[in-house]
């Protein structure tokens, strides 16, 4: 005996393969954005990252007053004989890929102990900017060097004073 399947063949045919792939290209263009976007935990180190490499801009403005009092020219610098500002843009942060901007204030040059007021700034994404501020108090001191000399101890005395820092701290 023979078994005949007759299968007629109608307009729901593949029907619901249509429905399947128009309901999957829904959800893709609905959920693949979300696949982008930055989880809040990614948001927090990239923020700390920046207040690290703003710290760090700052602490290199410190160093660019130290290196300046010693062996460069201050008073090329903005302002008049008690304060004096600079501005430094599209500098990167050592140790880093980060670039930002530091502003160095320094008060009481001709002081005993002159102080430094320097913010390093970082762009974020966001429209405000990620910045540190480290406020410095320098001493003035002076190194006595010895060294050798046959079988004696010679004591050198530099001709400038070099300051030292001190941090008192820092605000964001």
């Amino acid at each position: 005996m023979k078994v005949i399947i007759k299968i007629e063949r109608g307009r729901k045919d593949g029907s619901l393969l249509i429905i399947g792939l128009t309901i999957l290209a829904f959800l893709l263009v609905f959920a693949v954005p979300h696949l982008f976007q930055q989880s809040p935990e990614n948001k927090v180190t990239d923020k700390s990252a920046n207040y690290a490499a703003a710290l760090s801009l700052a602490e290199a403005g410190v160093e660019r007053v130290i290196w300046e009092l010693n062996y460069g020219d201050i008073s090329t610098w903005k302002g008049d004989s008690t304060s004096r500002t600079l501005t430094i843009s599209s500098y990167q942060a050592p140790a880093s890929e980060v670039i930002g901007d530091i502003k160095i204030r320094i008060e009481d040059l001709e002081g005993e102990n002159p102080q430094v007021r320097s913010t390093g700034r970082v762009a974020y994404t966001s429209p405000l900017a990620e910045g540190k501020t480290a406020r410095v108090y320098l001493e003035r001191t002076t190194r006595v060097g010895l060294e050798k000399s046959g079988y004696n101890w010679v004591c050198s005395f530099p001709q400038k004073q070099i300051p030292t820092s001190r941090v008192h701290g820092s605000t964001i």
